[in-house]
This record gives structure tokens, sequence and C-alpha cells, in this order.
């Protein structure tokens, strides 16, 4: 938070030391699942689209699993210490094109207090940024149809790749 104070003499400073910066950092599956249940909640209740089906409940084996593996990383989105977003993202060879490293983002959320800064894209930036040094050259991300995401990915010069539908059964 900025910090103003005004003197006897009717002067004001501004404090900008006190302006809550935000934290990218390196995150593991257990800190995420103790600490981001309320955003979970938060995300799953903007986006998920067929509610009665998509029941939230994180497959918290696969997530531990992949991450022995070294398959997953997930970015923490901080203020203050406080968690405000995270990018959750798996790692892997293309499996039709087998020297293809690539990084898909399973998930990506700041909370809505948060958004209207630079806070979404410089967590995409970081999120880029460790898929590079993890040696992937394709980074995919998946967004719903007229959201913010959607509409900032081409400004950042990604294209379609894939356009997916879904149906209840």
């Amino acid at each position: 938070m900025t910090s103003v104070t005004v003197s006897t003499d009717n002067t004001a400073t501004v404090n900008k030391s006190r302006v809550s910066k935000t934290e990218i950092k390196l995150a593991t599956v257990d800190e995420m699942l103790a600490e981001a249940q309320t955003l979970f909640d938060e995300h799953y209740e903007e986006i998920a689209r067929n509610k009665h089906v998509m029941v939230l409940k994180p497959e918290e084996i696969t997530y531990r699993k992949s991450e022995e593996m070294g398959s997953i990383f997930i970015l923490s989105a901080r203020q203050d210490d406080v968690l405000i977003g995270y990018s959750v993202n798996f790692v892997s060879n293309h499996l039709h094109y087998a020297d293809l490293k690539l990084a898909q983002n399973d998930l990506l959320f700041i909370s809505k207090e948060h958004r209207g800064g630079r806070v979404g894209l410089k967590l995409i930036k970081e999120t880029e940024k460790h898929a590079t040094s993890l040696g992937c050259k394709l980074m995919l991300w998946h967004a719903k149809e007229n959201t913010t995401l959607a509409a900032m990915l081409p400004r950042l010069k990604y294209g379609v790749q894939d356009i997916m539908f879904s149906k209840e059964l």
C-alpha cells in the first residue's frame, strides 16, 4: 500500500516503499493444496460451465506423482506473502512429436480483487520463462471464450493451435 503522510504545514509526501509488489515464485503441490482452497473455489465458480458434472475435487495423487516425476511446475503470485493467484503447468514431450518438449497450462488464475493491473501478465511471462528454463520449445494455454485471457494471448503472439469443444454425455 502507498503511504501518504501529511505534515502540519499541509504538505504531503508519498512513501512508495510501502507499495505492495507482486512476487512470483515456485510452489509445491502440498503448498497449493494447503493454501489455495479459497482461490480454487473462486476460480471454479467463475469458469466451470457444467457444475453438476464437473464437481471440484483435485486429483491430489496425480498432482503429487507429477511433481515427483518433474512433469509439473506451479508458480504462485503473492502480495505481502498472501496468495493471490497461480499458474499450474504440465511439462512433457509431445506424443506426436517426441523431440518436442512443451509446457501446457492446467490452471491460471488471479483473484478478482487483484485484476486490472499487470499481475496476470507478469504471471504469464514468468510461466514462459520457467518453461523455457526447463527446455520447453512450445507453450500451450487454454482459455474460455470471451475472457480477458482469450483476448490477451493473441497480443502476446499466441496463435490458435486447436479448438476444444465439450458436450455432456
